[in-house]
């Protein structure tokens, strides 16, 4: 697991991309995966309620419980995960 970690709008992203694009190329490499925070963001309403969707994008807007079993999840080995996937 590698976590890249960074300020709103910096890269992460981009840099993610090309981490994973780069680590796929490996002879006999094992799978590789793409998993962002968005899909890790409050839904809009939750935001909204929470007068927070200004800061959206940053550590107050994150279901972080949600983040951390999901890592937990991935370090355990725990099979067929489903990873979230923000819809803007």
């Amino acid at each position: 697991v590698i976590g890249i970690a960074g300020s709103v709008a910096v890269g992460k992203s981009t840099t993610a991309r090309i981490l994973k694009a780069l680590l796929s190329r490996w002879e006999n490499h094992p799978k590789v995966a793409l998993v962002t925070t968005d899909g890790f963001l409050y839904p809009k309403k939750v935001l909204e309620e929470r007068g927070i969707m200004h800061r959206k994008g940053f550590p107050e807007s994150y279901d972080i419980k949600r983040l951390v079993e999901f890592v937990s999840d991935v370090k355990a080995g725990k099979p067929n995960l489903e990873v979230p996937v923000y819809s803007h």
